[in-house]
């Protein structure tokens, strides 16, 4: 079973990465439809909040090139399989106590 686990982890990491990117991907669309379209406010307000997204954004690009380079990585990754077996297997055993507990 745990050979099994090692096999698929990296597929199931994937799945999970590309479902977490799509909800994230639509969650910043409607966020954006909200802040930029809003007609009740002037045209000049949605274009404060445009420029302050731009901003955030050029702040979030900035700490995460600094996040990178104090790691020694270019991009954030897992360590190790290992690590990210261990970190699923904890989050799976939590999802289980969760349940339980709810019982």
């Amino acid at each position: 079973a745990e050979e099994a686990l090692d096999d698929a982890l990296p597929a199931i990491l994937q799945t999970v990465w590309a479902a977490v990117v799509m909800d994230i991907d639509g969650t910043m669309k409607e966020v954006g439809r909200k802040l930029f379209k809003d007609k009740s406010v002037p045209w000049q307000i949605r274009l404060r909040r445009a420029q302050a997204v731009a901003k955030l954004s050029e702040i979030f690009a900035e700490e995460g090139i600094k996040a990178a380079s104090a790691q020694g990585d270019a991009a954030p990754t897992f360590q190790n399989a290992e690590a990210a077996k261990a970190m699923l297997q904890e989050a799976l055993m939590g999802s289980v106590v969760e349940k339980k507990n709810k019982n």
